[in-house]
Formats: structure tokens, C-alpha cells, sequence
């Protein structure tokens, strides 16, 4: 007897193959059979007639680190229909350190991704401290994790804006070594963000070796989206190409209106580099705005040596200083389109306002304000901006080499401030975008969130329905799924994602979460 049988639905099963009606069988935590037997019985059915029974959604790009260290709630993912999500993004995680720079590494962490993580318990150093400590808190999904170069970077050179030593560089490589062979994915860059951003080629080509030959996963936020993204995109097919490695660029598009129209052109050069043997994927959110923090407006070369230094330097107005934030503030569309959605408590009073908004409450200059929001809030602040032409997202989107990720965090839904919708909604909102514009048949939607991201991720047992496969499932109406959250109010659950199961086992039955916590830390097979 199976322990639970979805009966009745439209299996879609990850792997583009066209949907047919069928039940799909549980026992344990593995797909046990799929068949169109109508008498099919089991300890619990649950009937899917008209929706749709597809394997979990996997999220490869999220900052959720902290999560499984703790005991707070998480679920956000959980209510979009993911049952994995991939961490240690943008060049930011959390391991590797040590006992020197261990606060460090948690206020780089914390400020950079603007999430709060003061009840974590971050007595850890490495994959192992990680591991031994998420093995305590029961978790609601899975998570995967990669290491992110800036940590690995801060932990061997610390904030500073140059090259390793011979040394040094030997140093990192063992480091993620031993990373990699404890069981991360592999290594992300964040080539906006200090100190991955002091990275150069022959540093990213010889760790990149190093991924190469434990058969991990480059991924990198390009050192620009906007004016220099062709050149950004060059950078990094240079590295695949001198390594070896599969590249993964996060997130891919194109920030502020001179860039935009220029998909198609990015793509085919992406393509073009394939062609030649690159191994390139790549990943998109649904949304025409980014969020970042920030302190992203304020130019590298003057985050040199960490937060503190970068907060002195803003307090001295240098004039190269304010000409570059002005610069980078246009290329994100001006200050109308730079919007604060959280300030963490220090200025409530300018949340959910433009940079535009509260110039005229200061009676300063946007760059001054800028300055001193960053100043009064010792730059944690989160940012949202406006940047972006959905007609390049939709032409991002068709692209059946691009998985989704989120680039999000697993939220629980009492937060006090709004944080970008794509916590809350993104993979409802993919479906609903697919549905709304016909970008693509069903099947097809459903790879680029499932199959096509367990190939990328290299999850040979996930992100297909398929018999042994672990019966990680989601169940959800395409002709209902709906993104409910707005950038006013973010923490808002999504319609149309019914059942969720992780490891065979129902997280969420009826959009209501269970008691049950299956997930876990999943390692690297080398």
C-alpha cells in the first residue's frame, strides 16, 4: 500500500515531455510508481483533478543562509511551491571564517544581503560547523549551498582592494577545496559587492580550476548590468573558457533605460560562447525592479577596506565620491526610480519612499541624501530599483537555457517592513507571466523551474517525477497561480499552489503549511 497517492492530475514531469493525466504514488520519500490506473489505492489520496502535479520548484538563486541555523519560522518558499533553494549567492555566505574574523564575516553577511540575523548562531567556520548545526533545526525545505568568493576572500585578505600574494591565492584554493569536498555546490562571485568585486581574472581562473575539478558550479552576479554588462558577460566567458568550469550567470538582465532593448544581443552572445564550448546557464527573476542595498550606489573603490572606512569616506562628500554615486543612481534610472523598502528600524520614517520623496523632506541634494541615509543607518539599508523593461524580461524569460531563482530570502510572513515581492511570489508570478503572455507551453514552464534547475545544480535524483526519484512535489492550478504580493505590501501568501511535498512527505496540504519539517542540508555527491 503507497502512503499517499495524488490522484487524478495533469503530470508534468520536468523533463518538457507533453502532460498526460495520471496519479502519481508515494512511499517513503521516493516516487514509487506513476500510472493512469483509475482504481489506484493508497493510505491517503488526495485528488488533483485539474491541477497540475509537477516536481518541486527549485530555487537556485537565494541568501536564506541564516535559515537553517535558526529556529525561526520559514516559509515563503515553501507557499510559492519550492522544495529546494540554492544559498551562498552573489559572492556572500557565511562560511568560510575563523575565530579572528568570525564577526566580520557575520557583519559583511548582514549587511550586504540587509537581513538581520542577530538570533543566529553563527559558531561556525566552515561546511561541517554548518552542517552539525542546521542538523538541529528541522527545516520546511531543502537547501544546497554554495561558498561565496567575497567570504572566502575577506577570510584569507580581508576588505582590501588588492591582488593575493601567491600565498594567499594558494591559501583560498585549498579552502574551497576542502569546501567542496565537504559538500557546497560550488563558488558564487558578486562583482558589485566588496571584496569579490577586487577579484581579476587570474584569481577567478585559478579557483575556478579548483571548482572545475570537484565538478561544481561557477556562479556570478556580473560586475555590471548596465552600461558595461557586455563587457561583464566577456569577463566571465573569458574565466569558463581558461578553466574549464560551467558558468552560471545570476540573475541576467539589463539595469536602466539606454540598455534596454538590447536582450536579444546579450544572448546571442552568450549563445556564441556556447557555440564554442563554454558550458553556460544562466537564471532570471520575474520582475521589472532589482533590490539591492543601497550601498550599492557607493563606487568600489570607496568601499575599500570594509563598512567602517566606507562610512568615513561618505562623511568627507569627496567629489569624485559624489559624482560617481550620481553616476551609478542614473544608470538605475535616477532618484525616482531608487526606492528605500526597508531601513531597519533607524529612519521608519522614509520606508517605502523614493530617493526623489525624502530629498524634499531633507531639503537636500539625492546624492546628500543618499549619504546621509546610508550614514544614519551605518549603511544597512535595502533599496529597490526601478530599472528594468518588462519586454526584455519576456524575451529573457522564452529562453529555455535560463532557469528562475528568486534572489530571494525565506521570509515568514509577520514581517513589520516589505522586502521585494520576489520572496513571496516569484515562481507563481513566472507561471502567471507564462499564462498571461503564452510564452511557452506548459511543459516547458515547468522545466525551466524544475529539470532544467536539477541539471544545472547537478541533483540527479530531483526535479523530475519520475519512479525512485525523491518525491519532492508541487501541486498547483496554472489556470489560478498568481504572484498577491505588491512592492507596498510584499508579505502576502500567493493563490493557486496547493499541495507541496518534501521528501514524500506533505509540507503543505490545501495551501495550508503542515507540522511536518523533512527537509534538509543537501551535500555534493563528488
Amino acid at each position: 500500500m503507497y502512503d499517499f497517492v495524488l490522484k487524478d492530475g495533469l503530470v508534468v514531469d520536468g523533463t518538457r515531455k507533453p502532460p498526460y493525466k495520471a496519479s502519481v504514488c508515494i512511499k517513503g520519500d521516493k516516487i514509487a510508481e506513476i500510472t493512469d490506473d483509475p482504481d489506484i489505492q493508497g493510505n491517503k489520496i488526495i485528488n488533483c483533478q485539474g491541477k497540475v502535479i509537477s516536481p518541486g520548484f527549485i530555487d537556485l538563486h537565494t541568501h536564506s543562509d541564516a535559515c537553517p541555523l535558526n529556529s525561526k519560522e520559514s516559509e515563503s518558499m515553501l507557499h510559492q511551491g519550492v522544495t529546494l533553494e540554492v544559498t551562498g549567492n552573489c559572492g556572500i555566505s557565511l562560511i568560510p571564517s575563523n575565530k579572528s574574523n568570525r564577526e566580520e564575516i557575520r557583519e559583511f553577511f548582514s549587511r550586504t544581503i540587509e537581513i538581520g540575523i542577530e538570533d543566529t548562531s553563527l559558531e561556525i567556520d566552515n561546511m561541517k560547523d554548518y552542517i552539525e548545526i542546521a542538523s538541529k533545526n528541522p527545516l520546511r525545505i531543502n537547501t544546497a549551498t554554495l561558498i561565496g568568493h567575497g567570504t572566502l576572500r575577506a577570510c584569507v585578505i580581508g576588505f582590501d582592494d588588492r591582488e593575493p600574494t601567491n600565498e594567499e591565492l594558494d591559501k583560498m584554493k585549498n579552502m574551497l577545496h576542502e569546501e567542496l569536498k565537504n559538500g557546497a555546490y560550488g563558488m558564487s562571485l558578486g562583482l558589485i559587492y566588496p571584496p569579490s568585486s577586487y577579484g581579476k581574472l587570474n584569481e577567478f581562473v585559478e579557483l575556478s580550476k579548483v571548482i572545475k575539478a570537484n565538478n561544481g558550479i561557477l556562479t556570478v552576479h556580473l560586475r555590471s548590468e548596465s552600461n558595461l554588462v557586455s563587457e561583464a558577460v566577456d569577463e566571465m566567458i573569458k574565466v569558463a573558457e581558461l578553466s574549464g568550469v560551467h558558468l552560471h550567470i545570476s540573475h541576467l538582465k539589463l539595469i536602466g533605460k539606454p540598455q534596454w532593448g538590447n536582450s536579444q544581443k546579450l544572448l546571442d552572445k552568450i549563445e556564441a560562447a556556447r557555440q564554442r564550448g563554454c558550458n553556460i546557464t544562466c537564471d532570471q527573476y520575474p520582475y521589472e525592479a532589482t533590490s539591492t542595498g543601497l550601498s550599492a550606489l557607493v563606487p568600489g573603490w570607496a568601499q575599500d577596506g570594509g563598512n567602517s572606512k566606507m562610512l568615513r569616506r561618505l562623511k568627507t562628500k569627496d567629489s569624485r565620491l559624489l559624482l560617481d554615486i550620481a553616476s551609478e543612481m542614473e544608470r538605475r534610472g535616477g532618484e525616482k526610480c531608487v526606492g528605500i523598502s526597508s531601513t531597519h528600524g533607524h529612519i521608519p520614517e522614509v520606508d517605502g519612499k523614493n530617493i526623489e520623496q525624502i530629498s524634499r523632506i531633507y531639503n537636500l541634494s539625492p546624492v546628500d541624501t543618499v549619504i546621509k541615509i546610508l550614514i544614519q543607518c551605518s549603511g544597512e539599508v535595502s533599496a529597490i530599483y526601478y530599472s528594468l523593461s518588462l519586454v526584455d524580461v519576456l524575451n529573457i524569460m522564452k529562453e529555455m537555457d535560463i532557469a528562475v531563482g528568486s534572489d530571494g530570502y525565506n521570509f515568514s510572513y509577520d514581517l513589520q517592513y516589505n522586502p521585494h515581492p520576489r520572496c513571496f511570489g516569484t515562481f507563481p508570478r513566472f507561471l502567471q507571466m507564462v499564462r498571461e503572455n503564452n510564452l511557452m507551453p506548459l511543459e516547458d514552464a515547468v522545466y525551466k523551474i524544475t529539470g532544467l534547475s536539477a541539471q544545472i545544480i547537478n541533483l540527479p535524483d530531483r526535479g523530475v517525477l519520475k519512479v525512485n526519484n525523491i518525491a519532492d512535489i508541487t501541486v498547483f492550478d496554472f489556470d489560478e497561480v498568481k504572484d498577491m504580493s505588491t512592492f507596498v505590501h510584499s508579505p502576502v501568501k500567493p493563490v493557486g499552489i496547493y499541495h507541496v511535498f518534501v521528501a514524500g512527505v506533505p509540507a503543505l496540504i490545501d495551501g495550508v503549511k503542515t507540522k511536518n519539517k523533512k527537509g534538509r542540508v543537501l551535500l555534493k555527491n563528488n
